[in-house]
């Protein structure tokens, strides 16, 4: 799995960040110091999650690049619908000119792993016999599993990882989009770090 931050929110050219702040945080405060006619301070946005006032951190967006997870995989990420997705797409790219990889969990070992790969291949010969065959490429691909390997770009506002981080990084949730939104947490950390820390101090409480 590969996660990149391809973009986000910044300030505009004319506009200064908040001393001491990214142009990220410096947006949410922005908004903050409008919403209660004060003047700009860092310590705003502590001040609004504890008090429950979320939308603030709705002016901050995030657009990541994934390569290399599951179907499966992508089926519980685009459950949470307050994004945008562009996903590799299986009817238009051809799996018998464009290489395609799996994933494999590690609970699958031993020799259900064996059984795991002949299946793989198995899906994969018959992939490539369809197509041989004529059948197109948004037809052929019903036989690939879940565990296809695929590429995608998503764009998440603040408001909507912090609830993403609160549900796909417990313990319970599953192993591949837990390492997915961990990822997806270390980056959003760097450019918006008074954002994400705070919600972190928020839920430790």
């Amino acid at each position: 799995m590969e996660v990149e931050l391809l973009a986000h929110t910044g300030l505009a050219a004319d506009m200064p960040a908040v001393p001491g702040c990214t142009e990220a945080d410096s947006v949410v405060i922005y908004a903050i110091s409008q919403c209660y006619r004060a003047r700009p301070n860092p310590n705003m946005i502590r001040h609004c999650l504890e008090r429950g006032h979320h939308s603030v951190f709705e002016h901050i967006h995030f657009t990541f690049a994934v390569r290399g997870i599951s179907r499966a995989c992508l089926a519980q990420l685009t459950r949470h619908r307050l994004a945008s997705y562009t996903v590799e797409s299986q009817r238009y790219c051809d799996y018998t000119k464009k290489p395609v990889d799996f994933v494999q969990p590690d609970t699958i070992a031993g020799e259900a792993a064996e059984r795991y790969r002949a299946f793989i291949e198995q899906a994969q010969d018959c992939y490539r016999d369809l197509r041989a065959a004529g059948v197109p490429p948004e037809d052929a691909r019903f036989v690939l599993p879940q565990a296809t390997m695929t590429n995608l770009v998503f764009t998440m506002n603040a408001r909507e990882l912090m609830h993403c981080f609160k549900l796909r990084l417990d313990p319970h949730a599953q192993w591949e989009i837990r390492e997915l939104f961990a990822r997806v947490r270390d980056l959003v950390r760097e450019r918006a770090p008074l954002t994400f820390a705070a919600r972190a101090a928020e839920e430790e409480l």
